[in-house]
């Protein structure tokens, strides 16, 4: 049986017993994971073209182009499973979603009362963040018709393409899939909150690796220079739902694996 040979890192939140359980005590550990190939997939989350935040989908580009493309190309040499996630709208653009994967409808709500739920009429003073004035729609209207997965980004049609956390379960169901790594955009919000992101997948009981460099999250004026954002982020991962792994030894781990196999 193939396997990819994997170190990760996790953030430990406890101590061993001689040393006081607080938080400065607090360490990040590095263990070697052995990875059956045909239990693994490769996600890619959101790896879009376009968006509303200009600086943000700089950094994105740069990071599709110098990060995901080697470690997608990787990935395929290795005969890893690819499985594009690029958000409801864009999966439906490829037409590539079957019957049974098809965007299921939502159930049909009575409450919150519709009106309140769509935050209109009398209840438009309750608009979430995004839709309070200046609103993000006067950026990302204009936009809105463009959104694809990168050009940077060819889908193989040998490759599935989600548009749900329900119907990505239903794929690794049906191919027996235990292992996801995660690659992809934004961090912060996608990566992490999606259905078919990291929470609601380890939710679901999958074992979740992100690859550290392969992604960013949306970062705020006083964090930015750092992209500390996105570190707070990566260590949400590592301390509560999985692990995280670096470019250059997933790249490592499938070049072993593969030259074991040659």
């Amino acid at each position: 049986m193939s396997e990819l040979d994997l170190r990760v890192r996790y953030f430990q939140d406890s101590t061993p017993l001689d040393i006081p359980c607080r938080e400065e005590n607090f360490v990040r550990r590095q263990i070697k994971m052995l990875l059956p190939l045909e239990q693994t997939a490769l996600v890619l989350v959101d790896v879009w073209n376009v968006h509303f935040i200009e600086s943000w989908i700089e950094r994105a580009s740069r990071i599709t182009r110098e990060i995901i493309l080697p470690i997608l190309d990787t990935a395929r040499q290795s005969h890893l499973a690819i499985i594009h996630a690029p958000s409801p709208p864009v999966a439906e653009k490829f037409g590539r979603l079957d019957d049974h994967t098809a965007p299921q409808k939502s159930p049909k709500l009575t409450w919150p009362p519709t009106e309140f739920r769509h935050r209109s009429g009398k209840y438009s003073a309750f608009r979430g963040p995004r839709n309070q004035p200046p609103s993000i729609g006067i950026h990302w209207n204009p936009i809105a018709d463009q959104l694809s997965i990168s050009p940077l980004i060819e889908v193989l049609k040998e490759e599935d393409i989600i548009a749900t956390g329900s119907q990505l379960h239903d794929l690794l169901t049906q191919k027996g899939i235990l292992h996801l790594i995660y690659v992809g955009f934004a961090t912060n919000w996608c990566v992490l909150g999606r259905d078919y992101g990291i929470r609601a997948m380890a939710g679901r009981g999958y074992n979740i690796i992100l690859l550290r460099e392969a992604t960013t999250g949306v970062e705020f004026p006083d964090t930015v220079d750092q992209l500390f954002t996105t570190e707070i982020a990566i260590r949400e991962v590592e301390q509560q739902y999985g692990f995280t792994a670096s470019k250059k030894d997933f790249l490592l781990a499938c070049k072993t694996m593969n030259d074991k196999n040659s």
